[in-house]
């Protein structure tokens, strides 16, 4: 009997370490919750800034629309980084969705201010990182359903019915 507590006290002192590894997953996930919150509130800030920017334009100086189209863009792009924010801290996930659609208001921003002054392959490299940055948004959503139930994506399988084809969710196999 006095063996076997020995035997239990030197395999409990092994396994201590892991509650070590633990404490130290807390604080990380701590320290990246503080990052998170710091951007959150830098991006409250800029907004603000935006917005204040584009008021001093519109009440002071003489704005033109070529103007202020840029700066109401840059204020839609600081809108959705901090939603993205918020979704992150709510969820514990990233927003893929959100994100590209954040992405594809950047690149329109700097089609807006650099238009002028680019030349064709500039434009081609733009459509094809626009029609990317689509299909990356598009073919999740109606390429894949997303089963309610077990929280996955299931993969949708074309089936020829006569002259007709039907998209149908693949059969997945329980396991």
């Amino acid at each position: 009997m006095k063996n076997l507590k020995s035997i239990y006290k030197t395999y409990k002192s092994l396994l201590e370490p892991h509650k070590l590894h633990d404490k130290l997953g807390d604080l990380f996930e701590f320290f990246e919750d503080a990052i998170i919150v710091s951007l959150t509130l830098l991006l409250f800030y800029l907004s603000i800034l935006a917005i204040l920017d584009i008021a001093q334009d519109m009440i002071y100086d003489k704005y033109s629309f070529s103007k202020i189209l840029p700066k109401f863009t840059y204020l839609f792009i600081l809108a959705e980084l901090f939603r993205l924010m918020i979704v992150y801290l709510k969820e514990r996930r990233l927003d893929t969705a959100l994100i590209i659609k954040t992405t594809i208001i950047a690149v329109l921003r700097e089609l807006l201010i650099r238009a002028p002054y680019m030349h064709i392959d500039d434009y081609i490299g733009i459509s094809v990182l626009l029609a990317v940055l689509a299909l990356m948004y598009y073919v999740p959503k109606y390429f894949f359903v997303k089963d309610l139930r077990k929280g996955y994506y299931k993969r949708l399988k074309v089936y020829k019915k006569g002259k007709k084809y039907i998209l149908k969710p693949e059969p997945i196999e329980e396991g």
